[in-house]
Order: structure tokens, then sequence, then C-alpha cells
């Protein structure tokens, strides 16, 4: 057996850190129609279930089960493994077949649909895919960009989500450097429409300390959004490189 030599082990950088929080409230709906997942740290989904359509809680379960099962099967293609925009797609059409087969079933004959936010994390990069109006930000420095632009047309109404169609979903794709204290925020329509920028800088000026800090501002921000008056399903992710 070899032992680690105590000199090199001492001189190393210890290894970044990937920490995660969420939080979510239902409103004053009768269903939470917001789902989440997240697999080894390295792929997070989150859903809105659409509610014009009935199911839409099953919806959105049904998104984010099904993008982490294909997350897990093709990331051992290298073909699809090495390419980041080609394995979103194809875990975009595996997860939009699945929801559009839902209505065949019983109670589903409506259609079902979801809004799906897909975020892969590497040792340096993020890569988001995303159909709908469930938003990913970049926070650098305290300052946070929005990645995603939702698709919805000038009255609200969405014109692009998962289950809409069988064929023909290409998720808006985007990528970019996570180094160690930046951050990510993923958020449902219900938190982003109600948060103004003073109180989303406020919570996102300082880099993350630990878990306990990032579930208090995903907190933080769930609550700024009901002070400022949203009353719908609020689901807010919050990934950091510590």
């Amino acid at each position: 057996m070899r032992l680690a030599n105590p000199y090199i082990v001492r001189l190393q950088e210890p290894k970044e850190t990937i920490c995660f929080a969420a939080a979510q409230d239902i409103g004053a709906e009768s269903l939470q129609q917001d789902y989440f997942l997240n697999f080894n740290d390295e792929c997070f989904v989150l859903a809105d279930g659409v509610s014009d359509l009935k199911g839409s809680e099953a919806a959105s379960k049904l998104a984010c089960e099904t993008a982490i099962w294909g997350y897990k099967h093709i990331r051992q293609h290298r073909f699809y493994f090495h390419d980041k925009k080609r394995f979103m797609k194809r875990v975009f059409r595996s997860t939009n077949l699945a929801v559009w087969q839902k209505q065949k079933e019983i109670g589903f004959k409506h259609g079902i649909a979801t809004t799906l936010l897909v975020v892969m994390i590497g040792p340096k990069h993020y890569w988001v895919g995303h159909a709908g109006d469930t938003s990913a930000w970049y926070v650098h420095e305290g300052k946070a960009l929005k990645l995603t632009t939702d698709h919805v047309d000038p009255k609200g109404i969405l014109q692009k989500a998962v289950g809409f169609k069988r064929l023909g979903l290409f998720p808006d794709f985007t990528s970019g450097e996570f180094p160690v204290s930046d951050m990510m925020l993923l958020m449902t329509d219900g938190v982003e429409k109600y948060l103004i920028p003073s109180d989303l800088s406020r919570i996102v000026n300082t880099p993350v300390v630990d878990i306990k800090d990032a579930k208090q501002r995903t907190i933080a921000l769930i609550e700024s959004a009901k002070q400022n008056g949203s009353t719908a399903n609020m689901t807010v992710v919050l990934i950091a490189r510590v």
C-alpha cells in the first residue's frame, strides 16, 4: 500500500465545491406545480407546469424525472458528453416526447405541458438549456445577469414549452465559465416577476459561504417576492462554487 506524501498533500489547493440550496412556497394556489431535482451536484432541473392545462403538477414532475434520467444515460456516450449543446438537445427531445406522450393516458387528453430549465455544471463551466419562462441568472461580483429569455408573447402567453408538440422543440442554449465565488440562481416566474433589482442585489452581493448561507438566501428571495405581491407557486434554486 502506498501512502500519500504529506508534503505534497499539504501544498495542494483545496478542491472546489458546489454548494446548493432550494426553497419553495405554494403561494395562494391549491397545487404546487413547480418541481425541482438535482443529480450529483452536476445536473439541476427546474420545471413549472402550465396551469392552463389539467395535470400541470404531473407535467413538471415527469419533465424533471425524465431530464435527470436522460442526463444520467446520455452522458455515458462520449459523442454527447463532449458536445454539451447536442447533449442538451437530446435531453430536451427525450423529455418532450415523454411529456407529450402522457396526454394519451386517461385524464390528460386535453394535453399537458411545462417549462423546463436544465443546468449542467462542470469543473470550470456551466451549460444552460431552457424552454418557457423559468429563468436562470448568473451572479459575478455581486452583479446578477439574466441568462435566459422568456418564451412569452407581448400578452405574457407562453409560446414554447415541453409538451406543446411532439417534435421540433429546440431549447435555447448558453454556456460560460463558472469560477469560485460566483453563483447561479434558478427561478420560476412566481419569484422572478416580483423581484425588484435592489432586493436581488442585496441578497446576492457577497459570495456564498456554506449551505446554511445559501439556504437563507433562497428563503430571502421567496420572501421578497411574497412581499412584492406574489401569490403564485414559487421556487428558487441557488448554485454556488465555493
